[in-house]
Parts: structure tokens; C-alpha cells; sequence
């Protein structure tokens, strides 16, 4: 990459030997004998010839000094030009140079090339609610040089309680971003249930933006109906999530399975008998599931899905329905 100084320096003849003192250090692709070229003796070179011979260490280091490549001895005498090919070393970019000079100035010179590490792709943490997989606090991005380690201390956050993680805690930067995703629970919620039904509510209730108590300037109507998302138990009690940062205390309100399906009438001459049973689709046709006999399809059912079986209901002589897992009917010609 910084080849275009190789001609800032020109020597008539190529080292013979080198001389090494310090650690030496394999680098990939790179052979310190390709780092100078020869070129035919010079009318400079054969003025200097009576010179004193000279040479000229060359150094390879990073930003604190190690040594990247083993030096290299320029010979020739004072006087002479040098010519000097900068070579590059993967993920290091050229930082500076200390000593340069166009020309050997004495019997003893020395060249310290600097090069700086590249950073390697960032590591990405996220704090994320384990329950509502809402962000709790901004990502924070940790960033070093290539190849270095990272350790990440997992924070504490007030009120809330570190549940597990996904992604490396340890490692090292590369040349692909990496993802540390931390995973925390509400101190203060002792159990959450993720719930699927509706309450209509008995009184005016108020609202609260979470389960500590922040009420919101609203009250909830009497008898309205309300989807409930999770039920989460703390030492103040039930509470019920009806909506994003919305929450009720639970009072026991009624529960509601289908709470917009249309009044049922004439059921009295049902005849409804309790029952204990699995059952597996064979057919190869889809079967609708509905929320109550002869109300609205839902959604289907498929051969191979197994289900249990609740309840059995005959609404008229030669018409059966099935409970399926408390929730659902089918009509009993899809079981055999």
C-alpha cells in the first residue's frame, strides 16, 4: 500500500547477510529479502566508493515497539543514495517513520518504520426485557483493535434482574461484527404467565403504566372488555398487561373466552357430557375449528394434528359437536 515511496531512497548493491539482535517475529506473506531491489552501480555510487562502508538498520514495529518483522542491514557507504520498498503487514496500516533519511549520513544509520493495528468489527450489546422484549437501555458498542480480546462485564440495572444472554461474553474482534444480546426480568415480577383471554371489567378500574404503581390520568370504564396479554405476580399482588405500558390490578374480573361471538340461543336441549380423550385428524381434509357449534371458523386443523377432546355436545338428534382442549369446538364427523 505505500509503495510509491519505494524510489525516496537508492542503493547500488542488495545486503548480503543481516544482522539480528532482537526477536523475530513471522509475518503472512511477507519475506524481508523482497523488501530491497538491485540496481547497476550509479555514477553517485563510484564517487562514494572511498567512503567509509555504512549501512542502515531497518526496523518493523507496531505503536508499542514490538517488532512485526525482522530488521534488515542496508550496506554500502556514507554518501550513498538508498532505495527503500515500505512493506505492508495485514491489518496494519503505516503510522510513521523516525529516522529517514535519502542517503547514508554516517558509518551507522537507523530506520524505525511505525505501523498502527486496525480496529477489528464492532461488538453490538443490547439490554432487552426478557418478558415484553422491550429495550430497556441503548445498545452500547465496544470496539478494539484487530485480534484483541474483550471480556464484557454484564452490567446491573436498577430494578431489574440479569435472566440469560445469547452471543459470546468473551472473544475476539474479527473482521465481522458480532452481537451480545443480554436478556433482564423486573426485579419486583416473582412470576410472569403469558395469558391469551379478555376480562370485562366489573367496576371503574384505573391504569398504571407498569406493575410499580405509575397510574395513568385515565379510568377504565365499567363493564368494558379488555384483552389480556400477561399476568405477572408481585408482592403487591396480580397485575394484568391489557396493552403496551398498560395495567390493571387484577380484582377477579370474569374471564372471557369469546367475548364478541353472538349470544347463543336454544341451548337447553343440549346434551353435554364431559370427556377425557385425545383424538388424531386422519382425513386429508382441513378441519375448521369454530368458537362455539355453528359460530364463526377460526382457523383449521390438519391430518396428523392431535388434539384433546373436552367435552361432547348433541344440539339436535343427529348433530354432535366436540370441546377441544377447553377452548374450541369441532363437529364430531372429523373424529372417528
Amino acid at each position: 500500500m505505500f509503495n510509491f515511496i519505494k524510489d525516496m531512497f537508492k542503493l547500488f548493491n542488495k545486503p548480503n547477510q543481516k544482522e539480528k539482535d532482537i526477536d523475530q517475529f513471522d509475518v503472512d506473506n511477507f519475506q524481508s529479502e523482497d523488501l530491497f531491489y538491485e540496481d547497476n552501480p550509479t555514477i553517485d555510487n563510484e564517487i562514494h566508493a572511498d567512503s567509509p562502508e555504512a549501512k542502515m538498520t531497518v526496523y518493523y514495529v507496531d505503536v508499542n515497539g514490538h517488532p512485526l518483522a525482522d530488521f534488515s542491514v542496508l550496506h554500502g557507504h556514507v554518501g550513498d543514495d538508498v532505495n527503500l520498498i515500505i512493506p505492508d503487514f495485514k491489518n496494519y496500516v503505516l503510522f510513521k517513520i523516525d529516522g529517514i533519511s535519502t542517503f547514508m549520513q554516517t558509518t551507522d544509520n537507523h530506520v524505525v518504520i511505525h505501523y498502527h493495528k486496525l480496529n477489528g468489527k464492532p461488538l453490538n450489546i443490547f439490554f432487552i426485557n426478557y418478558d415484553t422484549y422491550a429495550m430497556i437501555r441503548l445498545p452500547q458498542i465496544a470496539v478494539d483493535s484487530y485480534d484483541e480480546a474483550f471480556n464484557i462485564n454484564f452490567p446491573k440495572l436498577d430494578g431489574f434482574n440479569l435472566v440469560t444472554y445469547s452471543g459470546n461474553q468473551t472473544g475476539h474482534f474479527t473482521d465481522s461484527i458480532q452481537h451480545l444480546v443480554l436478556y433482564y426480568r423486573r426485579s419486583d415480577w416473582k412470576n410472569v404467565i403469558r395469558s391469551n383471554f379478555y376480562v370485562k371489567l366489573r367496576e371503574y378500574t384505573p391504569a398504571y403504566t407498569d406493575t410499580t404503581g405509575n397510574q395513568l390520568p385515565v379510568i377504565i370504564p365499567k363493564g368494558s372488555i379488555w384483552k389480556v396479554f400477561y399476568q405477572v405476580t408481585t408482592d403487591k399482588g396480580v397485575w394484568l398487561n391489557i396493552g403496551p405500558n398498560q395495567w390493571i390490578v387484577d380484582r377477579n374480573f370474569n374471564q372471557m373466552k369469546y367475548p364478541f361471538a353472538k349470544k347463543l340461543t336454544n341451548t337447553d336441549s343440549w346434551v353435554i357430557n364431559k370427556l377425557n380423550q385425545s383424538a388424531t385428524f386422519e382425513s386429508n381434509v382441513s378441519v375448521p375449528v369454530y368458537n362455539y357449534p355453528g359460530g364463526n371458523c377460526l382457523y383449521f386443523r390438519h391430518k396428523g394434528d392431535t388434539v384433546h377432546l373436552t367435552q361432547s355436545i348433541q344440539v339436535a338428534p343427529n348433530k354432535h359437536w366436540f370441546e377441544i382442549n377447553n377452548l374450541h369446538y369441532i363437529e364430531e364427523k372429523y373424529i372417528k
